[in-house]
């Protein structure tokens, strides 16, 4: 993990961050770049009912406008279903979504890719959910064919550590002899079963020429694994208001500084 960067002033289209700079400079002379993301506390802010949730005010016109520019693919990488996250991000054409961590792929043709799961994982997740489903505690339990996913967000924190202490208890034996990961992330914890963030991003950085700049905009401890994945070329970008220690090299707080951060990539797209 990196240490905390300096943080960005409010308008970072004007700012002289060396990492910036370089990469905007990149993606002017660019033929092709790629534009990843992140979707809930990244380009939309985090509500207790998840089908609420639209992007921050303006976020949805900056990526029409990067899409309409065919030298960057955009493509959304999320822990949710991909068709929840393409219906709600509402853009103005069709979008490739990674959902479930990179286990599905939603493309815009609409058609949609399943990561395929061993038996033993699948009757494993089955068998953890029902552990959780008897624990006598107001915990949201979110349906995902490749995850137990238990959410506690909004609870007050002695609750909430409380149900991290518990829940972590049952989830990791099925972690630790079936394969499959145990995550603790801003309010809940998941099991889950096949990719991670990392995976997709890798997969997307494929079809891409060699050396084509990409960056990966994310918030959550599980958008770690896709800073990673993208290596030294790559720009991992923080979105967060309060920042914590990570692997990306630049520091955004949402919306305004993100706006301008997309604001500046469309601005390099027309330099060439």
């Amino acid at each position: 993990m990196m240490p905390a960067p300096s943080h960005l002033p409010l308008a970072p289209t004007d700012c002289k961050d060396p990492h910036l700079e370089r990469f905007f400079e990149r993606i002017s002379e660019a033929k092709q770049s790629a534009l990843l993301l992140d979707f809930d506390g990244t380009l939309a802010p985090f509500r207790l009912d998840p089908a609420t949730v639209r992007p921050w005010a303006g976020v949805r016109e900056l990526l029409n406008e990067i899409r309409g520019v065919s030298r960057t693919h955009v493509a959304i990488v999320s822990g949710r279903p991909a068709q929840q996250v393409a219906t709600q991000l509402g853009l103005e054409t069709p979008i490739e979504v990674w959902g479930l961590h990179g286990a599905e792929r939603l493309l815009p043709s609409g058609a949609v890719e399943h990561q395929v799961l061993p038996r033993e994982q699948t009757e494993a997740l089955h068998t953890a959910r029902q552990a959780i489903e008897k624990l006598d505690m107001p915990l949201r339990l979110e349906e995902k064919w490749n995850a137990v996913v238990v959410h506690w967000r909004g609870a007050s924190r002695g609750f909430a550590e409380a149900a991290r202490s518990i829940t972590r208890e049952i989830l990791s034996p099925f972690a630790a002899h079936s394969g499959m990961s145990l995550l603790v992330f801003d309010g809940g914890i998941e099991l889950r079963a096949g990719r991670n963030k990392g995976d997709a991003v890798r997969l997307l950085l494929q079809a891409l020429p060699l050396g084509a700049p990409a960056a990966y905009l994310g918030d959550d401890t599980t958008d770690e694994d896709a800073f990673e994945a993208l290596g030294d070329e790559g720009l991992g970008v923080l979105v967060r208001r309060v920042w914590r220690p990570t692997a990306a090299q630049v520091w955004l707080r949402p919306p305004a500084e993100l706006r301008a951060f997309l604001k500046r990539w469309h601005r390099a797209l027309g330099s060439k």
